[in-house]
């Protein structure tokens, strides 16, 4: 047994009600968190030179793994995926964060592997290896995180929309669409220090227009992960108008805005 398997790691679901140790086995073939945690410390040793001294806890969502790990001292997220038909949109999204972060955009930057990768396929599997960015959820209660968050997805939209490479996706690039994160809420946004620390996770990235996304935004900003309510009107309202004081909408994309707000408050199943 090495020393990063002398505390056995917790195992738990990011949303889902399983299992957690029978998903660890059935998604991804380790027999339990001391054998992912071995396959790690091997994967790190062999492709970053890094050596695992702990590894703290795994969350599972669908057909993702994460990692919290202490790296030569540092901590840091592995995070894995064994869903094979999306390795190559997985490299991509690793590669657009990672020019976002060099764009001064607060996002958790992949940390390259030993040839200059950010995104790994090894053992039937896609990884990728970031530092842990500390925070706070986004609170909708606070208005000055709420006018941060608006002015954010504004300078997103901004930078995304210069991005020189092609994300892959199911859907063409349609005219008078741009890549956007479409997932900017609080579940992926961490505050700290008066300010927002980071935007996680783009792998829901897609090409459509900016006001699709900030309207989504907008109806989503406050959910997190299970239980799921539309922002309320005076937090969009707000939400929106930050948003428009760094990136002013069309006449035209302001009337579509409030349509597609209504799409979604009519459309999605709320909960909690």
């Amino acid at each position: 047994m090495t020393e990063a398997q002398d505390v056995k790691p917790s195992i738990s679901m990011l949303w889902e009600s399983t299992d957690p140790s029978a998903a660890l086995t059935d998604r991804f073939g380790f027999a339990s968190a001391d054998s992912a945690t071995d396959w790690l410390s091997s994967v790190l040793a062999d492709h970053w030179g890094f050596r695992v001294d702990a590894c703290e806890r795994l969350v599972i969502s669908d057909a993702n793994c994460l990692a919290w790990l202490v790296v030569d001292g540092r901590r840091m997220i592995a995070k894995w995926s064994m869903r094979q038909p999306v390795f190559a949109r997985l490299a991509a999204i690793a590669r657009l964060t990672s020019w976002l972060d060099g764009r001064g955009v607060p996002v958790s930057a992949p940390q390259p592997a030993k040839d200059g990768r950010v995104q790994v396929e090894v053992d039937g599997f896609s990884i990728g290896l970031q530092n842990v960015v500390y925070g706070d959820l986004l609170d909708i209660a606070d208005a000055v995180q709420v006018q941060a968050a608006g002015e954010m997805l504004a300078t997103m939209h901004a930078a995304m929309a210069d991005y020189p490479d092609a994300i892959p996706t199911e859907e063409p690039k349609a005219p008078r669409t741009q890549l956007v994160g479409n997932d900017f809420r609080s579940a992926n946004i961490l505050w700290a220090d008066g300010r927002i620390a980071a935007v996680l996770d783009l792998e829901e990235a897609r090409y459509r227009r900016r006001v699709d996304d900030l309207a989504q935004a907008a109806v989503l900003l406050g959910t997190r992960y299970r239980c799921w309510s539309p922002t309320p009107a005076d937090v969009r309202g707000a939400f929106v108008a930050a948003y428009e004081s760094v990136l002013p909408l069309s006449q035209a994309d302001a009337v579509a805005l409030e349509d597609v707000i209504e799409a979604h408050l009519t459309g999605m199943t709320w909960s909690g």
